[in-house]
């Protein structure tokens, strides 16, 4: 079980959300569940209430303005991280909310199983 996260293109013309289209531009996949093991060590200690919204069953889609949250709290990730594999995890995701913070186009999706 992981929680997969993804860099996404929204185009959509007007307001209709049915007029919306959506394409994958990156992904991280968690098939081994390092994101998922490094978040359930922080969740719901009071310091990551965007993190806290993160459900492993659940979707959770974030906007280029939540971004600088994200990472703030992303940094806590981290500072907890255990091992070079969730390293690696942790900056990939980085780099993800990275890019969505600097396009307002690109939407970071977080998907769990």
């Amino acid at each position: 079980m992981g929680v997969d996260v993804e860099l996404i293109r929204v185009e959509q013309q007007g307001t209709s959300p049915r007029r919306r289209r959506d394409t994958q531009v990156a992904v991280v996949a968690d098939a081994r569940g390092r994101f998922t093991e490094a978040l359930e060590r922080v969740q719901h200690g009071g310091k990551t209430p965007m993190l806290d919204r993160i459900d492993p069953y659940g979707l959770l889609e974030l906007s280029p303005v939540e971004m600088p949250q994200f990472l703030g709290e992303l940094s806590e990730l981290v500072a907890r991280a255990e091992g070079t594999a969730e390293h690696e995890v942790l900056a990939a995701v980085r780099r993800l909310a990275e890019a969505c913070r600097d396009d307002s186009d690109l939407r970071l999706r977080l998907v769990g199983d």
